[in-house]
């Protein structure tokens, strides 16, 4: 399960480190790491068996293994 919270506080403290200011997380970063984390998500359950998917035309279709 994806933490937003957490990704926040993640961002901030990142940029705080860095001496970045201002230190609060713009959306587009936020988005950018939610992005990462279900990519990793999905390849991890087709990796499982969990997942399938198919490749359209414009896309990556995902179905679930019954």
């Amino acid at each position: 399960m994806i933490d937003v919270l957490e990704i926040v506080s993640s961002i901030e403290a990142e940029k705080k480190s860095r001496n970045i200011e201002p230190s609060y997380a713009l959306m587009s970063e936020i988005t950018n790491e939610v992005t990462k984390r279900i990519k990793a998500e999905l390849n991890q359950a087709v990796a499982d068996g969990r997942l399938s998917f198919n490749e359209t035309i414009n896309s990556i279709g995902f179905y679930t293994k019954t």
